[in-house]
């Protein structure tokens, strides 16, 4: 039942609604198409909304991985805004396999203190406060309602008390926000769309702020292969030294170059892929 206080600020309660990940394997089956399937935590969400935002579970779906093919998908969390209030609601972020993919380098490879730009849907954050090499991590996001809403979905059920002490969530700008103590790992995902033209310009007035050891930004890959292209010669390949070459003289911060991963070979994946399809690369 709403309250007095839901009424007045125009909330809605959430009631628990949640349809798993993966659709039946016989209709993904039929298709041949394979089931989405991640070892990341995925939240149970409760549909709802708070003011401009919403969460909804949508159906049968298929969706392209970041840098694999075509998976299924059944009741996909989504997080929804509405620009204005006469205005059609549309998605800001979901947890489709693109979403998963494109911020799961983040999620494996944050250390010690870290920071999280933006809350979203919270789900970073909630692998981050779970992954044992994180001993806390510190959500900046600037939207109240965007912070209500996360803290009435349900995200954080189940989840032990033990992991949670680890979670701060503070109401502050992204591009302003400085930290009392020494960050270990950045993460920023603060757009709408994956690399925006402001994209590394406010990932640098972001690390001008914390100035973190080690950061990692959503789109960072195509960042990359579009700040790479003036010292590859025509027809040339990415490979590890170009790309070396290119972080000391083109971006000079501290971005994640996963351990034991061809990272020049990955941001030629995530590229190709999004090539294939059409998708603009910067």
């Amino acid at each position: 039942m709403a309250t007095a206080d839901d009424r007045r600020s125009g909330r809605r309660p959430l009631p628990c609604a949640f349809l798993p990940m993966s659709p039946s394997p016989s209709l993904a089956g039929a298709l041949g198409v394979p089931l989405f399937t991640t070892d990341l935590y995925i939240p149970r969400y409760r549909d709802g909304d708070v003011g401009r935002w919403r969460i909804m579970h949508g159906g049968f779906a298929l969706d392209h991985g970041y840098h694999s093919g075509v998976w299924a998908v059944q009741g996909m969390p989504a997080l929804l805004r509405r620009p204005a209030p006469d205005a059609a609601w549309e998605t800001w972020m979901s947890l489709s396999p693109h979403e998963v993919e494109s911020q799961e380098l983040g999620c494996r490879h944050a250390r010690g203190r870290t920071a999280v730009m933006g809350l979203g849907m919270g789900w970073i954050a909630l692998n981050l406060v779970q992954h044992p090499a994180v001993s806390h991590v510190t959500v900046i996001e600037r939207d109240p309602e965007v912070i209500d809403l996360f803290s009435r979905s349900g995200a954080t059920d189940g989840l032990p008390a033990s992991v949670l002490t680890k979670l701060e969530i503070v109401e502050a700008d992204a591009l302003t926000w400085r930290p009392a103590q020494p960050v270990d790992f950045l993460y920023a995902d603060i757009w709408l769309k994956i690399a925006e033209p402001s994209t590394l310009d406010d990932v640098r007035r972001m690390q001008a702020n914390v100035q973190a050891r080690q950061l990692y930004f959503w789109g960072q890959e195509l960042v990359l292969h579009a700040q790479v292209q003036p010292l590859l010669a025509a027809g040339e390949r990415l490979t590890m030294p170009v790309l070396q070459r290119c972080l000391v003289e083109k971006i000079a911060l501290p971005l994640l170059v996963p351990e034991g991963l061809d990272y020049a070979d990955y941001i030629e994946r995530v590229v190709a892929n999004r090539q294939a399809r059409g998708l603009p690369t910067a």
